[in-house]
C-alpha cells in the first residue's frame, strides 16, 4: 500500500511540473515572438525613412497583434543624423502562477 501512495503522489508531482514547464515554455515563445516582431519594426521604420505614414502604420498593426503599446519617437543627432528610440510593451504571463507583468523592449533604428 505504501508504494501506491509513493507512487500515485510521484505520478501528481511529475503532472504538475509538466504543466508547469508548459506555461514556462509558452511565455518564452510570446518572449521571443515580441522580441522578432521588435525588430520587423526596426527594419520598417529604417526602410521606410522614419516616415510618419511607417510610424503610424507600424504602431497601429502592434496593437492589431495584440502587444500592449509601441512608441517609435523619431530623434535627430548632430553626429548620425536620423535615428529612432523604439519601444515595444508586452504581457508576460503565466496564469499556473498567477504571475502577469509587463515587460518592454527598446531598441534603436538607425
Amino acid at each position: 500500500m505504501k508504494g501506491a501512495v509513493e507512487t500515485m503522489i510521484g505520478m501528481i508531482m511529475i503532472a504538475f511540473m509538466a504543466v508547469l514547464s508548459t506555461a514556462y515554455i509558452t511565455a518564452s515563445l510570446n518572449t521571443q515572438k515580441a522580441q522578432n516582431y521588435h525588430s520587423a519594426v526596426m527594419a520598417e521604420v529604417e526602410a521606410g525613412d522614419f516616415s510618419e505614414a511607417v510610424i503610424q502604420s507600424c504602431k497601429e498593426k502592434a496593437v492589431d497583434n495584440g502587444y500592449t503599446s509601441l512608441a517609435i519617437e523619431p530623434l535627430i543627432s548632430s553626429e548620425s543624423g536620423k535615428y529612432a528610440k523604439i519601444t515595444l510593451n508586452y504581457n508576460y504571463t503565466i496564469p499556473i502562477l498567477d504571475l502577469f507583468l509587463e515587460h518592454e523592449i527598446v531598441g534603436y533604428a538607425r
